[in-house]
This record gives C-alpha cells, sequence and structure tokens, in this order.
C-alpha cells in the first residue's frame, strides 16, 4: 500500500470529483460521489481524502452519508473501470 500510489489515482480522477480542492497537508475535499451529497444545495463538499493514522493509505470519509473506506475501496466503488489498473499497479509494488 502505497501513499503516492493512492495520490497518483487520486489526481487522475479529480477532475471528475465536484468541487475537489486540497485543503490541507494531504487531504482533500469534494462533493461525495456516492451519496451525491446535497440535492438543495450544489455547494455542499462533505467528503474528504485523507491519510490514514498509520500513514501506509488513503483514506476516504463523507460527512454527509457516514461511509468510512479505504482509497482503494472507493476508487473500486466510484471509478470501477480505473480500479482494476490501480490493482495491478499496486501488486507491482
Amino acid at each position: 500500500m502505497s501513499i503516492a500510489l493512492d495520490e497518483k489515482y487520486l489526481f487522475e480522477i479529480s477532475n471528475r470529483l465536484g468541487q475537489f480542492k486540497k485543503v490541507g497537508e494531504r487531504l482533500w475535499n469534494f462533493r461525495c460521489p456516492i451519496c451525491g451529497d446535497s440535492r438543495q444545495s450544489s455547494t455542499k463538499a462533505r467528503g474528504y481524502v485523507y491519510v490514514a493514522p498509520d500513514r501506509r493509505e488513503l483514506l476516504y470519509k463523507c460527512h454527509n452519508c457516514g461511509i468510512s473506506v479505504t482509497f482503494s475501496h472507493f476508487l473500486e466503488a466510484s471509478f470501477p473501470e480505473l480500479y482494476n489498473r490501480y490493482r495491478f499497479e499496486r501488486i507491482q509494488e
């Protein structure tokens, strides 16, 4: 598990994530593609990607729907077309 590989794929999908922005050293915020965030306000962005406490991988958390998973599971659920390539690169590491 590599933070560098997770970040590479995060930046690859960043243009598909609404209101994507970097808000900290290793903290990114965007609209949750799983629950869609707020239907009433298109400016709300409650999905976060951050570094795991053990500093070995990135995690995803949505403060709207409550989902909390590793970045690889987030990628598998939201962008399955990229997940296979991600998995292959992860195995090569």
